[in-house]
């Protein structure tokens, strides 16, 4: 199958002169897909080999710019070379529509799809990955590529990020795949049920509380702990699914930062301290994922980090950054602790059930679990985890 990868950037692309051709595309970061057979055939093709020789051509002309000693053979020369450039800009543009002609499947973003070498085309079918964080507007420019699509994602993770509350309000946060599926529901819906991820007792809880019970975990990873990965030790910290590191009546209440964010510096000691526990077991540090969904708690997390060099490679991000990855040990930073039991935006379901569902092989909470137990949903999350796994103290990690 021929493959090719686009991207909204117009891109630079060259041919090595070795045996193998490789497109690059050059934008806010470098890709490089090494392209099939039958697609280096094309670029063979002449248009790639006018841009090939044309290229060897300037090369030769900028050597002898440099031996020139006449100001009008420097001149002549100079205008050759613009003369050239031109030519070998339109050959390389020539060529990569050749290959887009030639492939069978072709990779973009939303917006990629504007693209000036894609007017005139459609396709069988249009593949949506990651929908349902799509703004269904963005997914119309896609859409009418093609007169089938296939929209993939989980309307119950997180949404578009809308920064406008007006435009959320009149409807812009609905997204085309949850408009889809509250319209039609199973007559157009395919679930796949099987995870590959997730221990057993990690994934249970989202599938229970969010998906009637219907995933289930691949035989591979069911049952998967810290302690299996090599070099792994078995202690206390690393022979359970499922950990909670309650707060509660250790004196350690949120406060606000300059900017109004919530942070909780008690507890983010705590949460470094198990961090720490699992490096000492043999977990590597890239292995661990420290989440929080507050931006003021990840910055103290940091500053926290960066005093513990066994602590260098572990990540730390809000819960929104994290969507999509994973990590071998989680630890949620939950962040609230107050009288009034306000939880904020802690009582999104879709922003809990990505947090929890990053972890492969061990999710640890830190919270304030008679703050967060005022809301039904995060009480139900804090008695699965009293009841699966294990319940600590925070007062066990302090002075770590």
């Amino acid at each position: 199958m021929r493959i090719f990868a686009i991207r909204w950037e117009w891109p630079q692309w060259w041919t090595s002169e070795g045996s193998e051709t490789e497109i690059v595309w050059t934008c806010e970061e470098e890709m490089c897909w090494r392209t099939s057979e039958k697609v280096r055939e094309v670029l063979r093709g002449d248009n790639s080999s006018l841009a090939n020789d044309i290229r060897k051509e300037m090369k030769a002309l900028n050597g002898k710019l440099l031996k020139a000693k006449d100001r009008n053979a420097k001149r002549d020369i100079r205008r050759e070379l613009k003369s050239l450039s031109r030519e070998e800009r339109k050959r390389q543009q020539l060529a990569v529509t050749d290959v887009i002609k030639n492939a069978d499947v072709v990779l973009t973003t939303l917006t990629g799809v504007l693209t000036k070498k894609l007017d005139g085309l459609s396709f069988d079918v249009v593949v949506i990955d990651e929908a349902a964080q799509a703004l269904e507007i963005a997914c119309w420019i896609a859409l009418l590529k093609g007169s089938r699509c296939i929209l993939a994602g989980d309307h119950l993770q997180l949404p578009p990020t809308i920064q406008s509350v007006e435009a959320e309000k009149k409807g812009l946060g609905k997204t085309l795949f949850e408009r889809l599926a509250d319209l039609y529901g199973d007559e157009i819906m395919s679930m796949l049920t099987v995870q590959y991820r997730m221990h057993e007792l990690i994934m249970n809880w989202s599938s229970g509380e969010l998906y009637e019970n219907k995933i289930e975990a691949h035989s591979s990873v069911a049952s998967h702990l810290l302690y299996h990965l090599g070099d792994v030790k078995i202690s206390p910290s690393t022979e359970k699914a499922l950990l909670l590191i309650d707060t509660t009546g250790c004196d350690m209440e949120e406060k606000k930062d300059e900017e109004d964010s919530t942070l909780n510096e008690g507890e983010a000691e705590v949460a470094i301290a198990h961090a720490k526990r699992l490096v000492e077991s043999g977990v590597g540090a890239s292995d661990i994922g420290l989440i929080t969904p507050y931006a003021a708690q990840v910055v103290f997390l940091k500053t926290l980090k960066s005093n513990v060099d066994k602590l260098k490679e572990m990540e730390i991000s809000t819960v929104d950054g994290f969507q999509g990855r994973e990590k071998e040990a989680i630890i949620i930073s939950m962040v609230r602790s107050n009288s009034k039991k306000e939880v904020g935006f802690l009582s999104d379901r879709r922003r809990m059930n990505v947090a929890v569902t990053r972890a492969r092989r061990q999710c640890c909470l830190v919270c304030d679990t008679e703050t967060v137990s005022g809301d039904k949903f995060l009480k139900g999350l804090i008695e699965y985890f009293e009841e699966h796994g294990e319940y600590l103290s925070a007062s066990e990690y302090v002075n770590e």
